[in-house]
């Protein structure tokens, strides 16, 4: 890491109930930028606590937040801090995410050599649980993709000054597509880069057996799959069924096909995401303020 990209790039990490893994995850990001800002979505004892070592290092800003405000609220909190401070380049996590040496390099590279309009700049993920890289996530290089993750992904000054900020009102879930497919409609192209690698947990990560294979479930809240149904519609009917939308439909059955024959509180998860697909509905979904 040269001493230009790491004083031009802050980080942007989410904290909820931190546990030990998202308190590393900042140490390993203080190693490879000037400064991190942790935004904290439960200001209570525990998370100060979790977060005390960081009051003393001039590196780290906590931003506490007066509550649980959202993956895209927060994110947005933590980006304006950086724009502001003058940092030219945003890399933001959440706290599923553990970010790996050379990673920032990396993204920081390819983003230099892909030329302009370059959009968001995201790594491959690795499964934290089984580390192997996804089937969808090994290639060489790097690839113009629609939508990459959010988290460990990597936003411009330029980028962040044309399209503006995630979406605050979707909360958690297809903020990462929404901010994509608004700066591909703006005519940037996002990449994904190979030779990034982030590791991530999808939710609990919980391992079962199915027909004598080891699956991997991650039993998520009904709010989870309420703003998950909600979202996926509000971007379908901003963007259209593009090529992200037949990549995150299977994506999308193969999460439901383990909710359906394998977790708990199946009723209520249904429930919530049919209540989720009419809100997205009667969501004004034009209505994009950040």
């Amino acid at each position: 890491m040269t001493q230009v990209e790491s004083a031009t790039t802050a980080a942007v990490v989410l904290a909820y109930h931190p546990d030990a893994v998202a308190v590393q995850n900042i140490e390993r990001l203080r190693m490879q930028v000037s400064r991190v800002y942790v935004v904290n979505n439960s200001p209570d004892e525990a998370t100060q606590r979790a977060l005390t070592a960081f009051h003393a290092d001039d590196g780290v800003t906590i931003l506490d937040q007066p509550g649980n405000v959202g993956v895209a609220a927060g994110f947005n909190a933590g980006m304006r801090a950086a724009l502001s401070d003058g940092f030219d380049f945003v890399w933001i996590f959440d706290q599923d995410s553990s970010v790996n040496a050379g990673t920032l390099e990396t993204l920081v590279r390819a983003h230099r050599a892909a030329g302009p309009r370059v959009g968001v700049v995201g790594p491959a993920l690795r499964s934290d649980a089984t580390g192997i890289v996804y089937a969808r996530e090994r290639g060489v290089g790097a690839r113009e993709v629609d939508v990459v993750i959010s988290s460990g992904s990597l936003f411009s000054r330029e980028l962040i000054g044309t399209i503006g900020l995630h979406d605050e009102p979707l909360f958690i879930d297809y903020v990462d597509h929404d901010i994509c497919l608004l700066a591909r409609r703006h005519g940037f192209r996002n990449l994904k880069v190979f030779e990034a690698i982030l590791d991530h947990r999808f939710g609990d990560s919980d391992p079962v057996r199915l027909l004598g294979r080891r699956v991997y479930l991650s039993n998520y809240s009904t709010l989870r799959h309420f703003h998950a149904a909600r979202n996926r519609v509000i971007v379908i009917r901003r963007y259209g069924f593009g090529r992200w939308f037949w990549e995150d439909i299977w994506f999308t059955g193969k999460g439901w096909a383990k909710v359906l024959l394998l977790e708990r509180d199946r009723p209520e998860k249904i429930g919530a995401a049919l209540r989720g697909l009419w809100s997205g509905l009667r969501y004004p979904a034009r209505r994009r303020k950040w």
